[in-house]
């Protein structure tokens, strides 16, 4: 028995180290979660702001139709904060994850994966459509 305290008691600084390099992982990988939050937040912004700033010009223009570049530069963006997002998750969830924590995250990245294929999805669309009507604007030019 005090063979085992003798023990115990020289694993015990080991132990405070650990537990040591566990919290500071642990605030590390908080902070990378605020941070890359952070930028999907500041993607979404930018290019909302964009987007409304090309909306209002091609309404002055009398163009009330939504041109399909809008759609495709915020798709675009949208698509690249959930991908901010996404790995904002995944660093929360890497130091000594729970079980609560992790059921969480496959939810969360089943949702945003969901959301990401449906948009890549319409981008692509959005890409074929600008592609077509540029090659009809371009070919009674070439005759």
């Amino acid at each position: 028995m005090l063979d085992y305290l003798a023990a115990t008691e020289r694993l015990a600084p080991s132990s405070s180290l650990i537990h040591g390099a566990e919290f500071l992982l642990h605030e590390l990988a908080l902070l990378l979660k605020i941070i890359l939050e952070f930028i999907a937040i500041l993607i979404v912004a930018i290019a909302l702001l964009k987007s409304i700033r090309q909306y209002v010009r091609y309404f002055r223009h009398q163009s009330y139709t939504v041109q399909p570049s809008i759609r495709l530069e915020l798709g675009i963006s949208l698509a690249l904060a959930l991908e901010f997002l996404l790995a904002a998750d995944v660093v929360g969830t890497a130091v000594s994850p729970r079980w609560n924590e992790i059921a969480k995250l496959a939810a969360i990245t089943g949702i945003r994966t969901f959301l990401n294929f449906f948009l890549h999805r319409e981008v692509r669309e959005l890409q074929e459509t600008q592609r077509s009507a540029y090659a009809a604007s371009a070919e009674p030019s070439a005759k």
